[in-house]
């Protein structure tokens, strides 16, 4: 009787919570509040407050009917319907609780994890390019797509054209009849351009062709493509919403008009994410946005004494006023990711730069960005530049991605380097 008793009694807790879930689910959350909650579903979660780790390669099927359903489903357009099992290199129960969490964020239809954030990208690209097809790039594209574009897609037929990341409605005199997909990252993750997204997008939309965004800077926390009308966003979430520098994936949204197309992409080119990876990445994004709360203040309070070092000409960071982008970004984006690259008033030779890096405490060299960690790099902006000429020579540059480090400290680090430069 009472072990009955104890059993009601929790069953009216857990319905309770189910109720208090769908009753918040109803009305429009605020960004922290709908980040917490994205994605989670207590109920089928067993009441657990993270989804569990569901690692399966095979799916097995109570009857035929079950089994013809999962094969013929996604191929039929009136069956459009995400996040159904099927096999386990197309997700588990924990990819698809991360890939709900990600496509609400990002207020789309669905969302595909992948891999990395290079084969979010890749896959995004080959749901709507063929042979004999012509793509716009932006200048300042990622190093990892621009080779891919560079390197893969004449070998299946594909003309590539680059354009300056400031071309706006510019666009339109580059658009050929094969044109299929302008792909645009703003800003550009070395050098900063702020794309106005809205004239380019206007552009596409009268001439049919598709337009793709690399969002990994804003993360989906601070700018939403889609509500911009961009047909797809990608993103490394890698990157911020993982943020703790341990876990490789990527994000892939559409809205339902896109859905098959990029369905098939993501199923044959085969570059699902790991169940395992994605409950990391699914905890990370729970605290996204008060980490990148805080690395945005401290990034515009660390770039802002960069400006006024006597070593530094430019410092390339879109959030600050003095920025010639800044106008843009602000019409654009609710924040500013951490990341941002200071030009140097010369050129310094490997050894003397090493003297200023190789000493740093809180800064190491890495290639990446968006972990709790603060790191910094020496980049070579004027050699991945084609349709753009790079207007600071070869002076020295460098990125920075500023952790969750105090600021004081990051500045003293950074000083006494510049000391030994």
């Amino acid at each position: 009787m009472c072990i009955f008793w104890q059993a009601k009694k929790w069953d009216h807790f857990f319905h309770k919570i189910a109720k208090i879930e769908v009753k918040m689910s109803s009305k429009k959350m605020q960004e922290a509040t709908r980040i917490i909650h994205a994605g989670r579903d207590p109920e089928k979660q067993g009441w657990m407050v993270n989804p569990p780790i569901y690692q399966a390669s095979t799916i097995v099927f109570p009857t035929l009917e079950d089994l013809l359903y999962a094969e013929r489903g996604y191929a039929n357009n009136d069956l459009v319907k995400p996040y159904e099992l099927k096999y386990g290199r197309y997700g588990t129960q924990t990819n698809f609780a991360l890939e709900q969490a990600i496509a609400e964020i990002e207020n789309g239809y669905n969302t595909f994890i992948t891999s990395s954030g290079a084969a979010a990208v890749n896959a995004a690209l080959m749901a709507f390019l063929k042979n004999g097809d012509h793509m716009l790039l932006v200048d300042n594209a990622y190093s990892p797509t621009r080779g891919f574009a560079s390197n893969f897609m004449p070998r299946l037929g594909i003309d590539v054209g680059y354009y300056d990341p400031m071309i706006g409605f510019g666009i339109e005199r580059m658009i050929k009849k094969n044109t299929k997909v302008i792909f645009m990252e703003s800003p550009g993750s070395l050098s900063f351009e702020v794309q106005d997204v809205d004239a380019i997008v206007k552009v596409a939309k009268k001439h049919g062709i598709k337009t793709i965004f690399d969002n990994s800077w804003a993360s989906g926390i601070y700018f939403k493509p889609l509500d911009h009308e961009v047909d797809v966003s990608v993103t490394a979430l890698t990157k911020y919403i993982n943020g703790h520098s341990d876990v490789m994936m990527g994000a892939i949204t559409v809205q339902k008009k896109d859905f098959i197309a990029m369905y098939k992409s993501f199923r044959y080119m085969a570059v699902n994410a790991a169940p395992a990876a994605a409950y990391l990445v699914q905890r990370g994004l729970r605290t996204a946005k008060v980490r990148m709360d805080h690395i945005f203040k401290s990034a515009v309070e660390l770039a802002s004494w960069l400006a006024e070092r006597p070593e530094v000409e430019k410092v390339l960071y879109p959030a600050l006023p003095s920025n010639e982008h800044h106008k843009l970004w602000k019409r654009d984006f609710t924040g500013a990711a951490g990341l941002f690259s200071i030009v140097l008033k010369k050129k310094y030779s490997e050894k003397s730069l090493a003297k200023m890096l190789d000493n740093l405490n809180f800064y190491a060299m890495g290639y990446s960005w968006g972990g709790y960690e603060s790191l910094i790099l020496p980049i070579d902006i004027s050699s991945i530049r084609t349709a753009t000429k790079w207007p600071y020579g070869d002076k020295t540059c460098l990125r920075i991605s500023v952790g969750l480090e105090d600021v004081e400290d990051l500045k003293e680090d950074l000083e006494a380097g510049f000391e030994r430069l």
